[in-house]
């Protein structure tokens, strides 16, 4: 597509204003709707006549040749979800970059992978104009958060081959921020090289980031009171709360889909630039607003888009008015989709394990570190290990496990394991592990 250059740096807002972007977040729903069904059938007006062989297909199988087959929005429903498997199949049949690509790969100026935590890495690319969208997305998160141009912030984020960090850097430069990127603490050596540069540089925010606890161990280590010293703040970043905001769609996808106002539960949906819904994993098609489902993703106005994209997590719609004043639906996350474990006639998320051990001091000091063993591997049962000191571990067994049995309502086998026993992560830590 030919589109003008974006912009480097956005026009300066009043900073009293309530939002970024008034006239597309506080738009009339209908008129919004009006948006993006003119937007869905350019999606698929691009995919027939560039053409995109692997959604043309999906197209295909529904029966749509055209762009005037479909309305918009509600004909969505009718064409297949696109899976992550499903991405790295036509990357491996047509290498290097898959036949589901809306842009030639000289056309984009950045690539990266996913983590990787799933599955083989599937390649992102990204032009000028997919960035702009990322960035001005976020920039509605920052200014909703009451955060301005001039603030001093800093990330640990992974960089390199991986996309993430770099594509989170320059929201932030876009924004108007200082960013400070320090080195994702993969060693002890690593991570003390943010620890220094935070001394010596206080963020107006605290790092908090997945990663937070690797830090916070290593402080520890270093003689040093993680938060007086350093300034983190510990916190449970994924799914802190039992009704987290949906906000990230992944950066596969798109990065920063929503965010939330804090007036209601819920993030609220960039729904110009995307149609989010909660469908029914055996049907495809979105469920009742305010039920779990699916969490699938219709990119829109994008150079390199995705058609009913299935991020495999769970996911909530909530349409009713936001007392805030924005008009987009809001959006809750429920964690993935494989992390959600059925023992004893109990369903429940491999988060709730955490939820239901954050309180123990016996456990949370300096860090709380666990992983849940899959039950496929246990027989059905429960079984979880946690790190604590060494002359506590009977108390401590006892604690966690009369926890988690008050929270979820299953017996759980405790194995308390000594402190720094158990693997770290300098980004996302992995929690259900298969033995």
């Amino acid at each position: 597509m030919n589109r003008p250059i974006p912009p480097s740096a956005p026009a300066p807002r009043d900073p009293e204003q309530k939002f970024w972007d008034p006239e597309m977040q506080t738009m009339y729903p209908e008129q919004r709707r009006q948006i993006q069904d003119a937007r869905v059938r350019e999606l698929v007006d691009r995919i027939v006549t560039t053409p995109v062989p692997f959604f043309a297909r999906k197209l295909a199988d529904a029966g749509i040749s055209d762009a005037r087959d479909v309305s918009g929005v509600d004909d969505l429903d009718a064409i297949a979800v696109t899976t992550k498997q499903e991405l790295r199949d036509s990357e491996s049949e047509h290498p290097p970059v898959g036949d589901y690509r809306f842009t030639a790969i000289r056309d984009c100026v950045r690539l990266g992978t996913s983590t990787g935590t799933t599955g083989i890495p599937t390649l992102r690319l990204w032009t000028r104009h997919d960035l702009w969208v990322e960035y001005e997305s976020a920039a509605r998160h920052w200014w909703r958060n009451g955060w301005r141009p001039g603030t001093i912030v800093t990330h640990a984020h992974p960089a390199y081959l991986y996309g993430g960090g770099m594509l989170l850097q320059g929201t932030y430069e876009y924004f108007g921020f200082l960013a400070m990127w320090v080195p994702p603490p993969e060693t002890d050596e690593a991570a003390e090289l943010g620890i220094r540069m935070w001394m010596r540089l206080r963020p107006d925010l605290p790092f908090s980031h997945y990663s937070v606890g690797r830090f916070w161990d290593v402080a520890t280590k270093l003689g040093l009171d993680p938060r007086e010293d350093v300034g983190l703040e510990q916190n449970f970043y994924e799914g802190a709360s039992d009704e987290a905001p949906l906000q990230s769609g992944g950066s596969e996808c798109y990065a920063f889909v929503g965010s939330a106002c804090h007036e209601a539960l819920g993030g609220h949906m960039n729904e110009d630039w995307a149609v989010v819904q909660a469908v029914d994993p055996a049907t495809g098609r979105s469920v009742p607003d305010g039920e779990w489902g699916s969490l699938t993703i219709t990119t829109l106005d994008r150079d390199n888009g995705l058609l009913r994209y299935d991020l495999e997590e769970a996911c909530r719609i909530l349409r009713e008015p936001c007392v805030c004043g924005e008009t987009t639906i809001r959006a809750l996350w429920g964690g993935r989709m494989s992390h959600l474990l059925s023992i004893d006639g109990q369903r429940f998320q491999v988060i709730e394990v955490e939820r239901a051990l954050r309180d123990l001091a016996i456990v949370c000091e300096p860090t709380l570190e666990y992983v849940v063993v899959n039950p496929a591997a246990t027989g059905g049962r429960l079984r979880v290990r946690v790190e604590s000191g060494a002359d506590n571990g009977d108390d401590a067994e006892t604690a966690c496990a009369t926890a988690i049995r008050d929270r979820l309502g299953v017996d759980a086998d405790v194995e308390i394991v000594p402190r720094g026993s158990l693997p770290r992560s300098g980004y996302k830590a992995i929690r259900l592990v298969d033995s």
